[in-house]
């Protein structure tokens, strides 16, 4: 199903860059994983801002991205301009193979070193955060799991879910913090405890709801958008650490006028679009900007967090593939 499933993106991306005959400077392409809600508020501010440019964008999941990103360079050139998901090792894998542009604006070079890419190939727009959730009737905050290593234990068999790292980059980085840090026998306990991992981060947001699987990772703006709508849902942020992940924004590398492309990126990094990131219940990577509503500053957070260090991009870079097939092999079969 998975290869039938890339060369449909394959054929359907070699019509639709065939059919588009003329290169327009005035159109710009976002391919993004931001959600529906946030490229709702994000398509007013850039129509009012930017006059005269019409700004697309194709919305998907992180890994449906980048396979199509990667059907499109085969097939000839991918249409996006601007790139925003949260796979970063894709990113980097992009950056290896001299597909996208340089973007090292003063303002780029006020986030963290370990939040953007050492040439400025892509940097870190908005900081999403991966946590425990858990339905306030099942469970008390004494009841409630404190860690994710505790979830192997039988006391949770059959009430824990987590998204899928094959359909989601946050699932996917997720994945990839905990295997490097407890080993595969972690995921093989949790297959054994009768963990559910598929969908995305609303799947495990609905199946907490049911309570068909009361506890779940999931990530902390999914959470906040329930604020004074659902009292059922409770955060855990683990003593074992919270996994931040970057969304990142990246320029794709193109021949002609990149103008508007940059100033469409210098936007996204200033004050506008980061109020758009931070209202969508994720961090801004500026120390100037607040934490999200009902969000704890960022430095808590930082604090409780796995680090991100350049060893462990190497690794999960050199390991992508693998790391897939080992925990499809471990939790599908």
């Amino acid at each position: 199903m998975r290869v039938i499933r890339v060369l449909l993106i394959i054929l359907s991306t070699f019509i639709f860059i065939t059919s588009c005959t003329s290169n327009n400077e005035n159109e710009i392409w976002i391919y993004t994983s931001l959600y529906k809600d946030t490229i709702a508020d994000l398509k007013p501010l850039l129509e009012k801002d930017f006059p005269g440019v019409t700004v697309q964008f194709y919305q998907a999941g992180s890994e449906e991205i980048a396979a199509k990103v990667n059907a499109e360079i085969l097939a000839g050139g991918t249409k996006a301009d601007i790139l925003i998901s949260s796979d970063r090792f894709w990113y980097e894998e992009m950056a290896a193979y001299e597909k996208l542009e340089a973007y090292n604006t003063e303002r780029v070079k006020q986030i963290p070193s370990q939040f953007r890419h050492k040439d400025g190939l892509y940097n870190t727009l908005s900081i999403p955060v991966m946590v425990l959730a858990y339905n306030g009737e099942t469970y008390s905050s004494k009841t409630a799991p404190k860690t994710f290593k505790e979830m192997i234990d039988g006391k949770w068999n059959g009430k824990f879910s987590t998204g899928s790292p094959l359909a989601s980059g946050t699932n996917f980085t997720t994945v990839a913090f905990l295997s490097k840090t407890y080993g595969w026998d972690f995921f093989k306990k949790l297959q054994n405890n009768g963990t559910i991992s598929e969908g995305g981060n609303s799947a495990v947001l609905r199946r907490i709801q049911s309570k068909e699987r009361p506890v779940g990772w999931v990530l902390l703006e999914n959470l906040l958008r329930f604020q004074g709508k659902d009292k059922r849902l409770k955060t855990v942020f683990p003593q074992d650490g919270v996994v931040i992940h970057n969304n990142v924004l990246a320029l794709t590398r193109k021949k002609g006028d990149r103008s508007k492309v940059k100033a469409i990126a210098d936007w996204m990094f200033d004050k506008k679009g980061q109020d758009i990131m931070v209202k969508s219940y994720m961090y801004s990577p500026f120390v100037d900007h607040a934490a999200p509503k009902g969000a704890p500053p960022f430095k808590e957070i930082q604090k409780k967090a796995f680090p991100w260090t350049t060893d462990f991009v190497s690794y999960v870079v050199n390991n992508r593939e693998k790391i897939k097939e080992d925990f499809s092999e471990i939790m599908f079969n």
